[in-house]
């Protein structure tokens, strides 16, 4: 354990064993009604960790008010193609973690970032690479000046009064193609809609949407999001974990005698958010994804949720559904020397390469470039 006195009030030290000495104070530090708070909440970090990281190595910063823990800034070490060392957020890559960042109360979250920017600054590491930062995240003001580049957008809803209204104002007829959908199925045998909450009830939903997500993206070659039973893994002990602070949800609807469709999602603070759902593709036809989606966002209207969000990615049907969106941002901050100059130019040849090769580059030259691409995956 290093420590360091960043400021003139808080003490800036090293976590580097085991998460779980961490689990009361990270636990005390989130705030359910930040949009991240799943991603950034120990549950998912910790499970993150023991099962989806290929480090060795934890770097978690730890901001002290005396005794008491007031933020945290977990993070994991990568070797860099040159042999130096960058540093990453926990919880980025195949996972799917929207609006990283400093987990702190909010009144105490810039004096946090800007301490943990000093202590970085100093460290011996070639680079910091935080991917997925919450773009309000104070991060971005303690390292004014970093590059940084835009990520994802992420799709919201903010919740007015009215379903109906909201529906009437969508564009394409969709409010008129919901309800005509909606009736339809209401009317075969055995339709219905059913939540799951409880840790024991989550475990069935998930399976009920592996099983749906797996037959949806069978027929276009596989799934990005969840891509082996590893990642599979990961998310049935992170949803127990978050169902056990009563955040996790699974939405499944019944028609004749089977589930059709299913939600995966979260219930935190003043807000809903959408992560993964799947469907039977024989009833694709019948929209059955499409009406339970606009079922669930029907239950934030009803009990009068602030916001319904879809996280990232701006796939056609989460547009059509949004009234807004936020925006996720990578920052980059560069070490002093050669080497992570080296890294840095070494990453601009590489995708300037690979723009090219789309259009020109034969065969061999293609799979040399495929190669690097495994050295420079991470960047």
């Amino acid at each position: 354990m290093l420590n360091r006195k960043a400021s003139a009030d808080l003490e800036i030290s090293i976590h580097d064993g085991e998460l779980a000495a961490l689990e009361g104070p990270w636990s005390a530090l989130g705030d359910p009604a930040h949009p991240g708070a799943p991603f950034r909440s120990f549950a998912w970090i910790s499970t993150w960790w023991n099962s989806a990281s290929t480090s060795g190595d934890a770097v978690v910063l730890v901001a002290r008010d005396g005794a008491e823990v007031v933020g945290l800034l977990p993070l994991y070490p990568e070797q860099t193609p040159f042999g130096g060392r960058r540093l990453r957020l926990m919880g980025d890559g195949i996972v799917g973690s929207d609006y990283l960042g400093v987990i702190a109360r909010p009144e105490r979250a810039a004096a946090c970032a800007r301490a943990f920017a000093t202590h970085l600054r100093a460290l011996d590491c070639d680079e910091l690479q935080l991917d997925d930062l919450d773009d309000h995240d104070p991060l971005l003001d303690a390292f004014d000046g970093a590059a940084s580049e835009p990520r994802y957008k992420c799709p919201y809803i903010r919740i007015g009064d009215s379903f109906e209204e909201y529906l009437g104002a969508l564009p394409d007829g969709i409010g008129a193609q919901f309800h005509r959908r909606r009736k339809w199925l209401e009317k075969r045998p055995g339709f219905r809609i059913e939540t799951l909450a409880t840790p024991d009830e989550i475990e069935r939903g998930m399976d009920i949407l592996f099983d749906l997500h797996h037959q949806r993206w069978g027929l276009e070659g596989g799934s990005e999001a969840i891509d082996g039973p590893k990642t599979e893994a990961f998310h049935r002990q992170a949803a127990r974990k978050l169902a056990e602070v009563g955040w996790s949800r699974v939405w499944v609807m019944h028609v004749e005698g089977a589930p059709r469709a299913v939600l995966y999602g979260w219930r935190h603070g003043d807000r809903l958010a959408f992560y993964q759902a799947g469907h039977e593709p024989a009833w694709r036809p019948r929209s059955v994804g499409t009406v339970l989606l606009g079922l669930v966002i029907k239950t934030c209207f009803d009990e009068q949720i602030a916001e319904f969000d879809f996280l990232r990615g701006e796939e056609p049907y989460k547009l059509r559904w949004a009234t807004g969106f936020r925006q996720t941002t990578r920052l980059r901050v560069r070490g002093a020397g050669l080497r992570p100059w080296l890294n840095q130019e070494g990453r601009a040849l590489y995708w300037r390469m690979r723009h090219g090769a789309k259009r020109a580059v034969p065969g061999a030259a293609l799979e040399w470039l495929r190669v690097q691409r495994n050295k420079w995956k991470s960047a």
